[in-house]
C-alpha cells in the first residue's frame, strides 16, 4: 500500500506536468508522453493497490478459518 500511495504521488506530478494547459514539460509531443507514462505510473499503483488489499482480505479469512487461531474472532 505504501507502493501504492507513493507511485500515485508520483503519477499525479507526472499528469501535472503533462495536461496542455501547463507551460512545463516542453512540446506537445513531449507532454504526451508523459501524460502516457502518468496512466502506466497509475495503472501500476492500482495493480499494487489490489495486490496489497487480497493479500490482507486472504491472511483475514485464513486467520478466521482456521481452528487453531486463539485470538478473539
Amino acid at each position: 500500500m505504501i507502493a501504492a500511495v507513493s507511485l500515485g504521488f508520483f503519477g499525479s506530478i507526472f499528469a501535472l506536468v503533462g495536461m496542455k494547459c501547463t507551460k512545463v514539460g516542453g512540446s506537445d509531443q513531449t507532454k504526451a508522453k508523459v501524460a502516457c507514462v502518468a496512466g502506466m505510473i497509475f495503472i501500476l499503483s492500482g495493480l499494487c493497490s489490489m495486490t496489497g488489499c487480497s493479500l490482507y482480505a486472504n491472511r483475514i479469512t485464513s486467520e478466521f478459518f482456521d481452528p487453531t487461531f486463539i485470538a478473539q474472532k
